[in-house]
């Protein structure tokens, strides 16, 4: 496995976690209706989405070096 397949992989294990660590956060407003809970969900929600698009631009970066497959 290369550097670059590791990174690519570790990245969706990153977003996997923080979409789960979201839901965890929703879910716990819903039943509990803490605010903090709230802004942990949302923060978890934001930085999925930000580590997906970082995850797109090492992909295009690689590609544009010539270390794609």
């Amino acid at each position: 496995m290369s550097l670059r397949q590791f990174h690519i992989l570790f990245v969706a294990i990153v977003t996997c976690l923080f979409v789960g660590l979201g839901g965890w956060g929703l879910m716990g407003y819903q039943e509990h209706q803490g605010v903090a809970l709230l802004w942990f969900g949302a923060c978890s929600l934001a930085a999925a989405l930000g580590i997906v698009v970082y995850g797109f631009w090492f992909l295009r970066k690689t590609r544009r070096m010539g270390l794609g497959e």
